[in-house]
């Protein structure tokens, strides 16, 4: 009779690694991500004036305060029915964040890389 083999540490790391990184890919079907298109700066500025949207640079100065941290860069998307500016910052530290405002009322949603 052979002694029971048991798995080692490599296959036992990939037991692991390999489901949490291929199957949410396969599993989830593209419609459960929202819908998020974001605009060109032509269109941007359309939607800004069309809509009666906050501007872009007012959203930049209170996501900077809100990250304490410097605006690089800010676009305007649409996610479903919603327009959001998605702006990036740098902290203090060094990571860049992004801190995600609706363009309607100025109001922080999210806040992501923290």
């Amino acid at each position: 009779m052979k002694p029971p083999r048991f798995p080692t540490a490599a296959a036992l790391l990939w037991a692991a690694v390999l489901p949490a990184t291929v199957l949410p890919a396969v599993v989830l079907p593209a419609a459960a991500k929202p819908d998020q298109t974001c605009l060109t700066p032509a269109e941007s500025r359309e939607a800004v004036a069309q809509h009666n949207l906050a501007r872009p640079g007012k959203a930049q100065r209170e996501a900077a305060a809100h990250a304490q941290a410097e605006p690089l860069r800010s676009r305007l998307c649409r996610w479903n029915t919603e327009f959001v500016y998605d702006i990036t910052l740098l902290r203090r530290d060094g990571k860049v964040t992004h801190v995600f405002v609706k363009a309607a009322d100025g109001m922080i949603v999210n806040t992501a890389g923290e």
